[in-house]
């Protein structure tokens, strides 16, 4: 009688161990493809926040700073028509300036690099360049991004209501506690600027005043 066949070494634990290699290798090159990427975006959000290069000032062509030149003139006066009427009422003194007219205007004053605004409903957000330090001082080189959330609007007694709704660094939201509770409150109300001869004159040449996208609305009184 035949002897009985010796039993065939199983393969499982070679397969077992080939499997748990590949687990590891795949975790591994998860967390260092994930510490790639943490890298990447930490070195991206320094150089965007904390080194931030200067905007690129909007410029304008002769004929559109000639109608951003109207506009102006006619806040000035409170109250001049502007060209072309449409209702004789209304649409002769409402003028519109959009947020591409509004940095022209900063970067003929020398801040088009380091001021830029964005418009949206009922707000705006403008975005400021700080550098920090002087030549040998620590932060030297270093340019912080700060933004402000603004709210603009008329406010019932037909008053101009200017509040702060956001403030952030680098893109991180400031609590409101940092900032004296300062969100939501009108910055004008009791404010120094409020009582000054040239301001109330100009609000007073204010019918209705609103933020659309990319666009600030104003109505000048009669």
């Amino acid at each position: 009688m035949n002897d009985p066949m010796p039993p065939v070494p199983s393969a499982a634990p070679a397969v077992a161990g080939s499997s748990w290699k590949k687990k590891a290798l795949i975790v591994t090159s998860i967390i260092l493809g994930s510490a790639t990427l943490a890298a990447a975006g930490t070195a991206w959000w320094v150089k965007r926040n904390v080194y931030a290069s200067p905007f690129s000032p909007v410029m304008l062509t002769a004929n559109e700073q000639t109608v951003l030149d109207d506009k102006l003139e006619a806040l000035k006066q409170s109250g001049a028509a502007l060209p072309a009427p449409v209702d004789p009422e209304v649409e002769k003194r409402t003028l519109t300036l959009t947020d591409r007219e509004i940095n022209a205007f900063f970067e003929q004053q020398g801040l088009g690099e380091q001021i830029k605004v964005s418009l949206h409903n009922g707000g705006g957000t403008a975005t400021f360049l700080l550098p920090l330090g002087a030549e040998g001082e620590v932060g030297n080189g270093m340019t912080l991004r700060i933004g402000i959330s603004l709210g603009a609007k008329m406010d019932d007694n037909q008053k101009f209501a200017l509040s702060i709704s956001d403030v952030s660094v680098g893109g991180v939201p400031l609590p409101n506690a940092w900032l004296g509770d300062m969100k939501g409150l009108n910055m004008l109300a009791d404010s120094p600027i409020s009582d000054d001869p040239a301001f109330k004159a100009f609000v007073a040449g204010i019918r209705d005043f609103q933020i659309q996208s990319g666009q600030l609305r104003v109505v000048l009184n009669e």
